[in-house]
């Protein structure tokens, strides 16, 4: 990887540390976001039970909140990404190596699912098994991920590296209001609101829709990025 890709957001300040720290960071942060995002969203039902339009707002912002401080905190060790959907994208660029992406997705994807229990776990409330829209809700994956995609990977090319964070949590809050399944547009996040409770949960129906939703927005935000941002530097 050159030293120009090293000075971007989403990509690691030292590809030389050990694989399991890159991918341990990740796995904590995934695991600390969903856990946020689960938790606020059981926090809000309660406090506002009487105004449940306040649910959403709420978790919206907690959700841009964590995921900034996470990739503030932890950026610099794995590249901050929480997101198999980063991971596999970078990847495909030939950013990223195949093992590190698996080890990197794989990490993901456990931290996802032990955050949505563990919230559960912390506020004694048991999973619901539903939610969710369903193949209804592959569209409007599509648009959330190739919107969030889109962020990530324009600010990586820019190399705007201490605004990319924010750009990223400002989407967020705008993806989560503005479409109908609330913009999970994260396969780890989707994993673990299969085992959450709460306004995030969603239920087994949801989870292979999203899931498509959000590859194809992946990947329709790769061909983007790619026309918009052509590489003029080659990447090892």
């Amino acid at each position: 990887m050159t030293r120009a890709v090293q000075r971007t957001c989403f990509h690691e300040a030292d590809p030389a540390l050990p694989l399991w720290r890159r991918a341990g960071a990740e796995g904590v942060g995934t695991l600390l976001l969903v856990l946020a995002a689960s938790g606020a969203g059981i926090a809000a039902a309660r406090l506002f039970a009487a105004v449940p339009g306040l649910v959403l707002p709420v978790m919206a912002l907690v959700l841009a909140g964590a995921l900034v401080s996470l990739i503030v905190a932890l950026g610099s060790v794995s590249g901050g990404h929480f997101n198999p959907l980063i991971t596999g994208v970078q990847w495909l660029a030939g950013e990223r190596g195949g093992v590190c992406t698996l080890a990197y997705v794989a990490a993901q994807l456990v931290g996802g699912a032990v955050g949505g229990w563990g919230a559960a776990r912390l506020w004694q409330v048991a999973a619901t098994g539903s939610g969710g829209l369903g193949w209804h809700g592959v569209a409007d994956e599509l648009v959330a991920s190739a919107g969030l995609m889109l962020v990530v990977f324009a600010c990586a090319r820019s190399r705007r590296a201490t605004t990319g964070p924010f750009a990223v949590g400002a989407w967020l809050v705008a993806g989560v209001l503005a479409t109908p399944t609330t913009s999970y547009a994260n396969p780890a996040v989707v994993l673990g609101a299969l085992v959450a409770a709460g306004p995030l949960a969603l239920g087994a129906g949801s989870a292979l829709p999203y899931w498509i939703g959000e590859v194809a927005g992946a990947l329709v935000a790769l061909l983007l990025v790619t026309l918009l941002f052509p590489r003029t530097e080659a990447i090892a």
